[in-house]
C-alpha cells in the first residue's frame, strides 16, 4: 500500500513542535526530503514531474497544518542581478532551485522589492516583506522583523546550518570587518515601469582566504539543545527559533566579528584589502 506522504510530514511537523498559526522560513532539499521513498514517488515520472510533485506535496501539506493563520517564508535570491540589472519580482526566477521558483508560481504569494536577497511570503503575516530598503540585511529590512513575528527556521531535508543567512543579518548588526556592502544598479520593475536604482549587497573580500563558516552556529545550537529535529518518519526535518539564533549568534559576534569565518579575520586596508589571521 502506497505511504501518505502528507501525514508522514505532519507527523514530523508534530514531532518537532511545529505548530498551528506559526510563521516559519522554510529550507528544502527536494532530492534529500524524499531519498527513502525514490522508487515510490518516482518511477513512472520525469524528473521535473518528480519535483513538482514533492514540491506541491510539501507546500500544502504545511499550509493545512498551519492553517489560514499561519505564515510561509521562501527566500526567492536571484544573484543573476549582479550581471543582468534587471529585477521584476513578479517575473525574476529565483536562482535558489526548484522549489522556491515553485513557490512563486503559487497563488497569493507577495516577494519582496530586494533584487538580491528577495523573500516570498504565503499566509496571514505578509507585511514581514516590509520595510525592504536597499540593503540586504539591517533593521531597513525584512529579515529584523524575524525576532518580532517569532518566526521559526524550518528545515526539510538539509540542515539549519545549510541555510542559514540569517546569520548575515546578525553579521550586520553587530559589525563586520571581513565583508563589504556591493553597490548595483539595475532597473527595478516598480508601479508599471522600470526605474533606476540602486541596491547593495553583502559580500566576502575576494583576497580572504578564511571561508564561511556557517555551520558552526548549528553546533552552538545543538550543544544548547535549542534544535529540534527528526528523521522518525524518514523525512529528515528541523526546527530552530530564530530568537535563539540570534541570541546564540550575537553572543558569540560580540566576542569574535568572524565567528562566522574559518579564521579569525581582520582586513587593516579595504582599498588592497590587506589581512591578518588571529589565532583563536
Amino acid at each position: 500500500m502506497p505511504c501518505n506522504f502528507s501525514n508522514l510530514l505532519k507527523k514530523s511537523f508534530k514531532e518537532v513542535g511545529l505548530k498551528r498559526g506559526q510563521i516559519v522560513y522554510l529550507g528544502v532539499d527536494l532530492g534529500r526530503a524524499f531519498s527513502n521513498f525514490y522508487e515510490e514517488l518516482f518511477k513512472n515520472r520525469n524528473i521535473t514531474e518528480e519535483k513538482k510533485y514533492c514540491s506541491k506535496l510539501i507546500f500544502k501539506t504545511l499550509q493545512q497544518y498551519l492553517g489560514t493563520r499561519g505564515t510561509i517564508i521562501v527566500p526567492t535570491f536571484s544573484f543573476n542581478f549582479l550581471k543582468k540589472k534587471i529585477y521584476n519580482k513578479k517575473k525574476t526566477p529565483s536562482d535558489l532551485g526548484f522549489f522556491s521558483n515553485f513557490i512563486l508560481k503559487q497563488k497569493n504569494i507577495i516577494r519582496s522589492n530586494h533584487p538580491i536577497n528577495s523573500i516570498a511570503v504565503w499566509g496571514k503575516n505578509k507585511n514581514i516583506i516590509n520595510p525592504c530598503g536597499p540593503f540586504s540585511f539591517g533593521i531597513n529590512s525584512p529579515f529584523h522583523n524575524f525576532i518580532k513575528f517569532n518566526i521559526f527556521f524550518l528545515n526539510i531535508g538539509c540542515t539549519f546550518g545549510e541555510t542559514c543567512t540569517y546569520v548575515h543579518h546578525l553579521e550586520h548588526l553587530n559589525g563586520i570587518n571581513h565583508r563589504y556592502y556591493k553597490a548595483t544598479t539595475g532597473k527595478i520593475f516598480d508601479k508599471n515601469k522600470y526605474i533606476k536604482k540602486t541596491y547593495y549587497n553583502l559580500v566576502k573580500y575576494l583576497s580572504i582566504a578564511s571561508k564561511k563558516n556557517e555551520q558552526v552556529i548549528e553546533k552552538k545550537l545543538r550543544k544548547k539543545k535549542l534544535i529540534k529535529d527528526t528523521n522518525k518518519n524518514q523525512i529528515y526535518i528541523s526546527k530552530i527559533s530564530a530568537s535563539d539564533v540570534y541570541n546564540v549568534g550575537m553572543k558569540h559576534l560580540i566576542k569574535n566579528p568572524s565567528f562566522f569565518m574559518s579564521k579569525r579575520t581582520i582586513v587593516y586596508n579595504s582599498e588592497n584589502t590587506k589581512v591578518r589571521y588571529d589565532s583563536d
